[in-house]
């Protein structure tokens, strides 16, 4: 029972250090827009289409990530998976966790990665840069670091709070 009333006291000084409303990561969040932004500011490409799907989980010092495009064609349940749509699913889809630390002044987070859709991706530490803007995360890697052909991209994820 005493272990009971510490869990809930500490729940409730989390509540009221962290409101659902403060520019904190910590809760859920849910995935609005992914875009990969040229130098310029201008979308260059939408790297899970116009209707991404995902979350960004935070809590107790782990992080989930998981975004999929919504413009995957469907397929029978059925109907075996060929080569080319493995690839396809593969290119539309990532999600890892692991547990995490923030700095919330420097707005980083690093993620030590245990589980990944991709096997390379387990055994990293990914670092991820964010801020709020107008109630709004938003968050990706380091600004430059992602490609299309020569031009470098800077991938921007906009969330809002669910809770």
């Amino acid at each position: 029972m005493a272990r009971q009333l510490q869990l809930v006291a500490l729940l409730a000084v989390t509540a009221l250090a962290h409101p659902a409303g403060a520019d904190t990561l910590q809760g859920r969040w849910k995935l609005l827009a992914a875009e990969d932004l040229r130098a310029n500011g201008e979308v260059g490409r939408l790297p899970w289409g116009a209707h991404p799907v995902g979350s960004i989980v935070v809590a107790g010092g782990w992080c989930y990530v998981q975004i999929m495009s919504s413009d995957t064609p469907s397929f029978e349940a059925a109907q075996p998976v060929g080569e080319q749509m493995k690839a396809m699913l593969l290119s539309s889809y990532i999600a890892y966790s692991g547990p995490c630390t923030i700095d919330e002044t420097a707005g980083t987070l690093t993620l030590k990665v245990e589980a990944a859709w991709r096997p390379d991706y387990v055994g990293t530490e990914q670092k991820r840069f964010f801020h709020f803007e107008s109630g709004k995360l938003l968050f990706g890697p380091a600004p430059g670091s992602g490609r299309m052909g020569t031009e470098r991209l800077t991938r921007r994820l906009t969330l809002e709070r669910v809770e």
